[in-house]
């Protein structure tokens, strides 16, 4: 494969360099005061910011100590880091010196290096760490244990009095980014410098991108959605982003919506779960002190985008003159760098009813509002430009007649070559040829269909509960029962089939549930019967109701639903 970096096309006022290191070292040099970074530890106080020449001085500096200590490009080093400042010149850094970082985030506690950090260590076959200063006793132990061991570790505070070097020529490889929830067996997707330009031109593109846009940004910098959109958009394009920590949105998540007015913020991300914590843990009073009329382009992606959330969303924050068309639903994967496609700018996205019964044989039947038997799907955006994209049946490969229901197929320049050191694996994702030849694509393992030229996301393919033949999708049971209850919280729950009796299909219905407070179970299990019952015509064999926070989740706010079944039969195991 050609991994040759293209060139970027001629944009009034922008650097022409070809890849983000280049650009760095151009903004440094013709607007080194240009203002990149602004930190908020605490989602409220600025604790960091970072100039073009800062960020520079300090990559370089960096890259120095990496060259000091012996590291070369091509490399590869765990970079972990809590402060997001630190963790960017830590990244810059070692793109600086061509050296492969493998972002990871800083485990919690001790027993976490094993369980954790050491799967990634050894299948990236790192030769070295790149930590940032400990925040507390917890992660003073965690780095601790670290230096007992046999990985070097180097201290981003050590790069101060590093001599700077110029950036290293041989720097294909941008970094590896890890998917969600790989840690048992991690998969690092291979990100290079190409496919980073590449994709960070689909976000200028799709997203309404420009120098004097505002980005603002609470989503975790180990993830590539808050990584790429989240942050080094700014470097590309010179415009200023505003970051703080998801621990810091986690506790008060009107910390995110306040540095937005604050800062006059025209873009930021989140995943679903985001939009709604907003509205539920915020008053009247609150949202009406709030100014977000400076809105362009909020991205709701990492799970299929739910119309409530954004009426709710919509319709709480309209006093704070949050525009509805600034509500983008779109779609990404790490497989793919991440931006695959987003909603125009004042296009809030479309709701699409289709056939239930249709849908289960993946067919799609369009119907109306209100009809029976009905579902409800939101169409995530159109395609950024250099995607090739095909819905595929995924057991004869070949390629889906319109109106019908496939694996969504990829190929373009932001598709990465493939995961590190898994050539199984990368061969089964990234090697799919349709029956008739033509690829390679990444096969993204999501159910999907083109509308109008919109993407619209069904489901994973992994997730799919299938029961007496019928395909059944667990982001509409999940929905469906989340308001059969008031306890229920919204996005809080887990569909899956367990083995029936005779262990020979899938072929009974569980769901996990999280519950405010201490409703009576019996009441609340009951109304997720009934809701699924009258719904779908399917008996729910088990509920497992658990409290807020309960349901495990990505970094990026995607169910784990494999883990979600783990956590049910431990439950049942013991009670």
């Amino acid at each position: 494969m050609d991994m040759a970096i293209p060139s970027a096309p001629a944009q009034d006022g922008l650097p022409s360099g070809t890849d983000i290191v280049e650009r760095l070292a151009e903004w440094a040099e013709t607007q080194p005061d240009r203002l990149l970074y602004v930190e908020l530890l605490d989602g409220v106080a600025e604790s960091a910011r970072l100039t073009a020449a800062e960020l520079e001085t300090q990559a370089a500096q960096l890259a120095g100590l990496l060259e000091a200590k012996e590291l070369h490009p091509g490399d590869v080093v765990l970079l972990i880091a809590t402060r997001p400042a630190e963790f960017l010149v830590g990244l810059f850094g070692c793109m600086w010196a061509g050296v492969i970082a493998a972002p990871i985030s800083f485990p919690r506690r001790p027993d976490h290096l094993h369980s954790r950090l050491e799967p990634v260590r050894a299948n990236a076959g790192a030769v070295a760490v790149v930590a940032a200063t400990p925040q507390g006793p917890a992660e003073v132990a965690v780095l601790e244990k670290l230096t007992e061991g046999n990985l070097p570790v180097v201290h981003l505070k050590d790069a101060a009095s590093a001599d700077p070097v110029p950036p290293a020529a041989e720097r294909e490889i941008a970094y590896l980014q890890y998917t969600s929830g790989s840690t048992s067996e991690p998969r690092g997707v291979t990100v290079t410098h190409a496919n980073l330009a590449a994709n960070l031109e689909v976000s200028r593109e799709v997203l309404a991108m420009t120098p004097d846009s505002v980005n603002v940004s609470w989503c975790p910098l180990t993830h590539d959605m808050g990584l790429v959109t989240g942050a080094l958009t700014s470097v590309w394009l010179g415009m200023k982003s505003v970051i703080m920590p998801p621990s810091a949105f986690i506790r008060r998540p009107l910390t995110w919506l306040r540095a937005v007015d604050r800062y006059r913020g025209t873009h930021s991300c989140s995943p679903n779960f985001g939009f709604d914590l907003c509205v539920d843990r915020s008053t009247p009073e609150e949202r009406a002190a709030l100014d977000l009329s400076s809105a362009v382009t909020f991205i709701n992606g990492a799970e299929p985008v739910r119309r409530r959330t954004r009426d709710r969303f919509l319709e709480a924050f309209a006093p704070s003159g949050f525009p509805p068309g600034a509500h983008c639903p779109g779609y990404g994967l790490a497989e793919a760098t991440v931006v695959v496609s987003a909603t125009p700018p004042g296009d809030p996205g479309t709701v699409l009813w289709v056939d239930a019964d249709a849908l289960e044989k993946h067919q799609l039947v369009l119907r109306e509002e209100g009809e029976p038997d009905v579902r409800e799907l939101c169409t995530d955006g159109v395609l950024g430009s250099g995607y090739d994209a095909r819905i595929v049946d995924p057991d004869t490969f070949i390629e889906s007649e319109p109106h019908a229901v496939g694996e969504l197929w990829l190929r373009g320049p932001s598709v990465s070559p493939g995961y590190w050191r898994r050539e199984e694996a990368t061969k089964e994702a990234f090697g799919a040829h349709l029956a008739d030849g033509t690829g390679p694509y990444l096969r993204t393992g999501d159910l999907a269909f083109l509308h109008d030229g919109a993407v619209v996301i069904c489901g994973r393919a992994k997730d799919l509960i299938v029961i007496r033949g019928r395909n059944i999708y667990p982001q509409d049971i999940e929905q469906s029962t989340e308001l059969a209850h008031e306890a229920l919280r919204l996005g809080g729950s887990a569909a899956f089939a367990v083995e029936g009796e005779s262990g020979a299909e899938l072929e009974s219905l569980v769901l996990v549930s999280e519950v405010d407070g201490e409703p009576d179970e019996r009441e609340v299990a009951a109304a997720i019967r009934s809701v699924v019952l009258r719904e779908y015509d399917l008996h729910v064999s088990d509920v497992l109701l658990v409290p807020p926070y309960s349901v495990p989740k990505t970094s990026s706010g995607k169910k784990q639903r494999s883990a979600s079944k783990r956590l049910w039969q431990s439950a049942r195991a013991h009670s």
